[in-house]
């Protein structure tokens, strides 16, 4: 049985001290609602600001302040504003700033080191809910920080206490409410994504081993009361962990081939709700609800991510280019066509991702560039576009190699831009413009490339995302042809299926142009070569699969 301390340290007070006058968090609190919550959607807004004004009034009683739901709950409160200080508006920014005296950056630090002072003094298992959110929190802030192996043992600690409080069972055997019991799944759908997702981005073990049995949340919970149609802010979530957890499911029941693993991604995408569709999307509530786009293009992202892990051995293996050499010169046709349908369904996938990633761009920057998928998506797709054109040494196996040039170009451009604002933009900059040195290119490449890369507006690839289908289409479809997605009891129809007519697509002459803003700072560095294995990896060593992408022989 716990018992509380008789006696609570001083740093514990100075942490119980940092959190700034109500005025300021309220600001900070309203920020984290407005522009972070919707990324993971592990708070309800209402039953939270039920619980604020609670914690407020009760503040100033030494009983109340040093109990351990309180001491949680204030930790919970500085986490939440050190990560609505990542993703300030520029306005609430300059605000704050001037006000607090200090930079977001400092504010948010002090918020965040004061949070893990109170939460490494509250118990395991005793802080509840709360405890896990706070942790959860604590992870996020250091993966937008680019502090990833920080962060991966942040995330380690909430799933751990999550496990602890009974969440990975459901367990809701327990007197709590049907709210609190909503809230448990909603984390734990958060926890189960975000672990899955960095275990494959970073190529770790996954923390949650064996998959999850625990159901998902309801989405009519927070259901926008406009419109039945717009769909509530956990939906992205579910989206993605429902991709998660059958591709799990799926490689346990068997040994799925290629095929039919990116058949099953390809019926995820066609499947999505009509407003985050990639086909005939659904864009009538954006303007009203801007989290709407947000979420859409990262569906969008994590889709193509999806199938490009997959594709990524056709690309950087030098077997993969090697074998559509020799099944040429062998006559096998079969062999042959299929490894290029391969290779140019990665191709595909990698420009669609590319595409995706730069409508992605102008929608975060500035105030919401330390946004993970923000600066890596470019990133790791442009590297991958790299290995390929290197290994493609004869230029006879890659296909659209103007259109990859202009997208290496255009993730060299985004990268400039976040030059000072992100280590990740620090890096991701530094990486792809030693890589880029190493291509070789004729006039017309290196000219499409420096234009598309030139500091100024960015200019979106506008190749039409390809219609293609890469799998076999025989994953997650019923015995009526339709593609089912299950989400909160509900289901979602899409009488649409993966198999679409193939079409090549067509790459728009008017996407060539780009506005002409000086800077040195491409030729400053285009000037310089040296081996790719010399390469500073920053923040992403230990992390990024750099041996993947078999740059080693150039």
């Amino acid at each position: 049985m716990y018992h509380p301390p008789t006696q609570v340290p001083e740093q514990v007070h100075q942490a119980l001290r940092a959190v700034p006058p109500r005025p300021y968090t309220d600001s900070l609190i309203q920020g984290f609602f407005e522009n972070v919550n919707y990324h993971y959607s592990i708070l309800h807004q209402p039953s939270f600001m039920e619980s604020y004004v609670e914690w407020w009034s009760q503040r100033r009683r030494p009983q109340q302040l040093l109990s351990m739901p309180t001491i949680a709950f204030t930790c919970l409160v500085l986490r939440m504003c050190a990560n609505s200080a990542q993703f300030l508006p520029p306005s609430l920014l300059a605000s704050l700033e001037s006000e607090l005296g200090d930079s977001a950056e400092g504010f948010g630090t002090r918020y965040q080191t004061a949070a893990q002072t109170l939460s490494n003094f509250v118990p395991p298992g005793e802080g509840g809910l709360v405890q896990v959110q706070q942790l959860f929190l604590g992870a996020t802030w250091l993966k937008a920080e680019a502090e990833f192996v920080k962060s991966w043992h942040a995330l380690a600690a909430a799933v751990r206490e999550a496990q602890e409080t009974g969440m990975h069972i459901d367990d809701t055997s327990r007197e709590m409410s049907a709210l609190e019991g909503e809230m448990r799944r909603r984390v734990w759908c958060a926890l189960y994504t975000w672990d899955s997702f960095m275990s494959a981005v970073f190529s770790r073990p996954p923390i949650i081993q064996g998959g999850s049995s625990v159901s998902l949340p309801n989405a009519r919970l927070d259901q926008p009361a406009t419109s039945a149609d717009i769909p509530s802010p956990v939906v992205a979530k579910i989206l993605e962990n429902q991709l998660a957890t059958q591709l799990s499911n799926l490689a346990v029941i068997s040994s799925p081939s290629l095929s039919a693993k990116l058949a099953f991604v390809e019926n995820w995408m066609v499947s999505l709700p009509h407003v985050f569709n990639i086909h005939n999307t659904d864009t009538r509530w954006d303007a009203e609800h801007p989290r709407l786009v947000f979420q859409r293009l990262q569906l969008h992202c994590v889709g193509y991510m999806t199938l490009l892990m997959f594709l990524r051995p056709y690309l950087t293996s030098p077997n993969s280019h090697c074998a559509v050499t020799q099944a040429s010169r062998s006559n096998n046709e079969e062999e042959e066509a299929e490894t290029r349908r391969l290779v140019a369904c990665a191709i595909d996938t990698a420009l669609s991702l590319m595409s995706a990633s730069t409508d992605f761009f102008p929608l975060c920057f500035p105030d919401k560039v330390k946004y993970f998928m923000v600066s890596f998506c470019p990133f790791d797709t442009a590297a991958l576009l790299c290995s390929a054109l290197l290994h493609d040494n004869k230029r006879a196996v890659i296909p659209r190699r103007l259109e990859v040039i202009e997208a290496i170009g255009c993730a060299l451009q985004i990268s400039s831009r976040l030059l000072g604002l992100t280590k990740m933009g620090d890096t991701t900059w530094s990486i792809l413009t030693r890589l880029v040195s190493r291509l070789d290119l004729l006039p017309e490449e290196s000219e499409i490339l420096e234009a598309a890369s030139r500091p100024g507006e960015l200019v979106i690839p506008r190749a039409n995302v390809s219609t293609r289908s890469c799998g076999d289409g025989r994953s997650n479809v019923d015995s009526g042809g339709r593609v089912l997605l299950e989400i909160g009891g509900s289901e979602l129809d899409d009488n649409t299926t993966a198999n679409l007519p193939a079409a090549e697509p067509v790459w728009s002459d008017e996407t060539r142009g780009i506005i002409e803003v000086e800077g040195e700072m491409w030729n400053e560095t285009f000037g310089k070569s040296g081996a790719t294995s010399e390469i500073d990896l920053g923040v992403l060593d230990g992390l990024w699969d750099w041996e993947g992408l078999h740059f080693d022989s150039f």
